[in-house]
């Protein structure tokens, strides 16, 4: 049996660690960051990797930061073969890379060198990329710079938004990882070097980047909803009320107005973009529930304007 660690935090882990279970591949140890406060009631809760482990009575280690000692220990004792990362949420420093026999691999969400740090999945969606994909990569001390092991691509359907991506992802990333185990553990894993000419960095995501600049052009304006879909939420202001626009599509004609511009046209939610239309399909007050905009269209003024947006640009990378 492979002796080997393995280090994630949210659903987008659980997802592999279902992947390597299924293929009789079961970690020795997990790590996980620690428990954090979650919901109304701010109540202390364990990640989703965390709840893994103790539904299959695996140890679990949950260190305060990428130095805490608890790590280190942890993983001198288990003396791994290797160590697989996947959303972790913690760059390792040299010593904890170098600790396993064959070193740390991670799972990346893009195709490297595109897209490394922390929301590549986002980036390719502002970016109205029609392909991305994962990565196995043997790590070293750069953010995401290491050698590529593997790569496995998939095409992103124009609908999808950053959640559901991000699950499609961790599948094909549990695939990958499963497809290639034991052909890593038996040293039959070429490495590539990235091209440094390719690469790309990304930054985390902050709540303020969800607000929507209609005046880019109607395209842009949808990858931005979609990838800001589950969060932070793409928003706007109209009447100087809050709205949360949750799913949108392109609009296939021409209207008249200014960007921001509302159009009601029948149980239909238009908004004139830069250049295009949008159809809003799914809107929410704040404090309020989700409404399909069929549903709640009548209850909006056409004509009305969308607050240009506070701080124009989305940039991710």
């Amino acid at each position: 049996m492979t002796v080997f660690a393995f280090m994630g935090t949210p659903e987008f882990s659980t997802i592999i660690l279902d992947h390597l279970e299924a293929a009789g591949f079961l970690p020795a140890l997990l790590v996980t960051q620690p428990d954090r406060p979650y919901g109304r009631g701010r109540r202390m809760t364990p990640s989703p990797v965390a709840l893994w482990a103790q539904e299959r009575g695996l140890e679990v280690v949950k260190p305060q930061d990428r130095k805490d000692p608890i790590l280190e220990s942890a993983l001198s004792a288990l003396s791994p073969l290797f160590v697989i990362t996947a959303a972790f949420g913690l760059i390792l420093p040299a010593n904890l890379l170098d600790l396993p026999a064959r070193g740390s691999l991670n799972l990346h969400a893009s195709l490297l060198p595109r897209y490394r740090g922390a929301s590549p999945i986002q980036a390719a969606l502002l970016s109205g990329d029609k392909e991305t994909g994962v990565t196995l990569m043997r790590m070293d001390e750069g953010m995401d710079t290491g050698p590529i092991l593997a790569r496995s691509a998939m095409a992103i359907p124009d609908d999808m938004d950053a959640g559901q991506l991000n699950l499609e992802l961790a599948h094909l990333a549990g695939r990958l990882m499963v497809d290639h185990f034991q052909a890593f553990v038996d040293g039959q894993l070429k490495e590539e070097i990235q091209d440094e000419r390719l690469a790309s960095i990304t930054r985390l995501l902050r709540k303020a980047d969800g607000e929507v600049d209609f005046s880019l052009e109607a395209q842009d304006v949808h990858n931005h909803i979609r990838a800001m879909n589950p969060w932070p939420g793409a928003f706007a202001f109209l009447q100087g009320k809050r709205y949360k626009l949750n799913r949108a599509r392109l609009f296939e004609g021409q209207l008249p107005g200014q960007a921001g511009q509302l159009h009601i046209l029948g149980r239909r939610m238009i908004v004139s973009c830069g250049q295009g239309a949008l159809e809003l399909l799914e809107i929410q007050p704040q404090s309020g529930s989700a409404m399909a905009c069929q549903v709640c269209a009548h209850n909006f003024e056409s004509g009305s304007v969308f607050d240009p947006c506070s701080r124009p640009g989305h940039d991710l990378v």
